[in-house]
């Protein structure tokens, strides 16, 4: 009997990686398709050619249906997909959001034998209370509410969905496979680098069906918001815990896209956008470890004190995302880039950053970013202010899926997570404004004590980027001059030279009268000197802490220069 039943979980396994194939196949070469066709005519400069919707909308649409049937991965894979404005246009894109919402709750008896199996406990000695209607299902685990048999408190218990590695396991191998097909047949990593994509979705799907990986997360947001009242952290309960079974505070509150209740308990929806979004920004600009899926049915609404004040409570740690010191870094100079309107500074910065692939067309993207620039740059506060956001993201969503970009994975939570915050807060409160808050954060988080930068200091850190791109190579450059002088392999002749000495003097790189030596000295010691002085008055007067140390690397290459020509 045991045979026959292995047998059948084989045929089933079979048959579910043949359907997820020829699924994937069809996609992902529509994907592929679709964005090859609109980045070569943007490359062309036809600007107008757009992907072919219809067609996205029907492979979109049955891959949604099939993956409804399936579960699991196929669920999480559309889910990931529907962050990537790199992939897909807007209104593609739209055809995957649902995808949360449509997940059917695993059986009763599933969770109690995981429960049982995991905890080593028959389930009464557990929770005097396990109720069967799951209160959250989602694409890998659901959540039950319960009471502890211990202290009689009321918790949340997050357990995987039936066969989860299994089915993750063959999925992901699918996966690979229809990629590993299509690339010995077309070269996509041009437009799609589809290796990358199964990476980044291969790691977030381990940390997610890792409960270990999630109560680490827990604590750490429980730390970051130990001293913030007004935003709330649910607690792990470690000993009831395991790589299958999450035990979690259960939190008493209210859904925050739940207006009606919201206002009939009396709390102000404005200053309830105004915690999650400041919520969100702490952890963006200052933490660098943010939750990355903000879909209101993670964010609650529970009483604070006085009653009548709102504490945010958030829930779901599995999908998180994190900011290095060196992206943060590399984020900084996209930021400088902008404001001197550097087109070539900011693509260097973006391929820092990992936004462009080895095969990227660096002046198709160039100028697909000086046409961005054209369009916002200039814009004054008031007049960002006045911006609507959803305009801006399709205007970023177009330039994005018409050059070839690619997203790296904890930018796409990024975008995703301020995505669905912006659509959170504007549903609270129509007359918030995601600017007014993000600016004193965004400020901090650049250095920058004033409000705007004027045209003066614009154009400043304009000539400082593009004199620094040639300054920074100039020391190697000096130095692969002076050794191939050294060892003869560059040779200077001068008309009026006629004795040996001159001549060696000559191949040793030294002019007669030293003239041209001593303009070069010149040059360098008044480029230091400028950017000396330019460096002191940034830090010291108007408080432009990046620019100003960027001024004094400056002089410092500068001084090497001098050193090397020396």
């Amino acid at each position: 009997m045991r045979h026959k039943s292995t047998r059948i979980n084989r045929l089933a396994q079979v048959a579910r990686f043949l359907r997820v194939a020829r699924l994937l196949l069809w996609t992902i070469w529509v994907i592929y398709r679709e964005r090859r066709r609109v980045v070569r005519a943007h490359q062309r400069g036809h600007y107008e050619v757009q992907p072919n919707i219809e067609v996205l909308i029907k492979v979109l649409t049955a891959f949604r249906e099939t993956a409804i049937k399936l579960g699991v991965l196929m669920i999480k894979l559309g889910q990931f997909l529907s962050a990537r404005a790199d992939l897909l246009p807007e209104q593609a894109l739209q055809v995957l959001d649902s995808l949360q919402d449509e997940v059917p709750p695993a059986p009763f008896s599933h969770v109690v034998s995981v429960i049982e199996a995991d905890l080593g406990k028959p389930i009464e000695q557990v929770f005097s209370l396990l109720e069967r209607k799951a209160t959250a299902a989602a694409s890998l685990g659901q959540v039950h509410r319960a009471m502890l048999a211990s202290s009689g408190e009321t918790v949340a218990v997050k357990v995987q969905r039936p066969h989860i590695e299994e089915l993750v396991n063959t999925d992901l191998s699918t996966i690979r496979f229809v990629i590993w097909v299509i690339t010995r047949f077309v070269d996509t990593s041009e437009f799609i680098d589809l290796m990358a994509v199964y990476r980044e979705f291969r790691r977030t799907v381990y940390e997610e069906i890792d409960y270990l990986t999630e109560a680490a997360n827990v604590r750490r947001f429980r730390e970051l918001f130990r001293e913030q009242p007004q935003i709330y952290i649910p607690r792990v309960y470690e000993e009831y815990s395991s790589k299958r079974v999450l035990v979690l505070e259960w939190i008493d509150g209210i859904k925050i896209n739940d207006y009606a209740t919201l206002e009939a308990a009396g709390y102000n929806r404005l200053e309830v956008a105004r915690r999650t979004v400041e919520a969100y920004f702490f952890q963006f600009f200052e933490a660098g470890f943010f939750h990355a899926d903000p879909h209101p049915g993670n964010i609650f609404v529970k009483r604070g004190s006085p009653p009548e004040d709102p504490v945010i409570a958030f829930v779901d740690f599995g999908m998180v995302g994190t900011l290095t010191k060196s992206t943060k870094k590399a984020m900084r100079d996209l930021f400088l880039a902008f404001v001197a309107r550097d087109s070539h500074t900011l693509v260097q910065a973006l391929g820092r950053l990992g936004f462009l692939g080895e095969n990227a067309n660096l002046s198709a993207i160039e100028q697909g970013l000086e046409l961005m620039l054209n369009q916002y740059y200039g814009l004054t506060l008031g007049e960002a202010r006045e911006l609507d956001l959803s305009e801006v993201a399709q205007d970023i969503e177009q330039l994005l899926y018409g050059q070839p970009f690619q997203i790296p994975a904890q930018f796409a939570f990024t975008g995703r997570a301020i995505s669905v915050l912006a659509g959170v807060a504007t549903g609270l409160a129509p007359a918030f404004n995601l600017i007014d808050v993000a600016t004193p954060y965004a400020r901090k988080f650049l250095g920058l004590s004033t409000d705007r930068l004027g045209e003066n200091l614009q154009e400043l850190l304009r000539q400082i980027l593009e004199n620094g791109r040639a300054m920074l190579t100039l020391p190697r450059a000096l130095e692969r001059i002076i050794t191939r002088f050294e060892s003869g392999q560059i040779e200077i002749r001068l008309a009026e030279s006629s004795t040996n000495g001159r001549g060696r003097r000559a191949r040793n790189g030294r002019s007669a009268n030293g003239g041209e030596g001593r303009g070069g000295m010149f040059s360098l010691t008044l480029v230091g000197l400028a950017a000396l002085a330019a460096g002191v008055y940034l830090l010291t007067s108007v408080h432009l802490f990046t620019a100003g140390w960027f001024c004094l690397g400056l002089a410092a290459v500068a001084i090497l220069g001098l050193l090397l020509r020396r």
